[in-house]
């Protein structure tokens, strides 16, 4: 009797499961759609300006706004064919009541997109291979699934981006301001 309650809690859950992760899906979706080109226009401005050689100044900082805690930053290196980024684990923030403190969660959802922290004082941090030339919608989308995975944002989120070498592109976007 025991088997048959178990197989039926089965039966009528998945469905419930399979649509809260069709909707996430969707969700991650629009929230990238919405803001990649803001993303990937300003890394491929730093791509195209700097020299490739040197990454000082070619770093981006994306985080939710009114949320700085939450927040995933990369930075160009060997030769513009990869980027380290890394998202904030709290470490480096302020302290006590104050610091950001990751849900098990939001851990496994940054875990789940490559992201390892070394140590409890450490961010998160992973490698991303862009290749040759690089494709900067494969950081662009990494950030933003970060945020939208790790650190809750929405469809409706507003992010603040701060590139030092990248001009401003909403205009050549047609996004919002953000």
């Amino acid at each position: 009797m025991r088997w048959v309650c178990a197989v039926l809690m089965i039966t009528v859950t998945s469905p419930l499961a399979a649509a809260d992760l069709g909707s996430t899906a969707a969700s991650r979706a629009r929230f990238i759609a919405r803001h990649r080109c803001a993303i990937a226009e300003r890394l491929e401005i730093m791509h195209q300006r700097g020299l490739v050689e040197e990454s000082r100044d070619r770093f981006i900082i994306v985080a939710l706004r009114g949320a700085p805690q939450r927040y995933v930053q990369c930075i160009y290196h060997d030769r513009d064919t990869r980027m380290f980024c890394e998202a904030s684990s709290g470490a480096y923030g302020p302290t006590g009541e104050g610091r950001l403190r990751l849900d098990p969660a939001e851990r496994a959802a940054l875990n789940a997109l490559g992201y390892v922290q070394a140590s409890p004082r450490k961010n998160f941090a992973r490698e991303v291979e862009i290749g040759d030339p690089p494709d900067v919608t494969i950081a662009a989308d990494l950030m933003l699934a970060a945020l939208h995975d790790g650190y809750g944002a929405g469809p409706g989120s507003v992010i603040e981006i701060q590139a030092p070498s990248g001009d401003d592109p909403i205009a050549a976007c047609g996004t919002p301001a953000s």
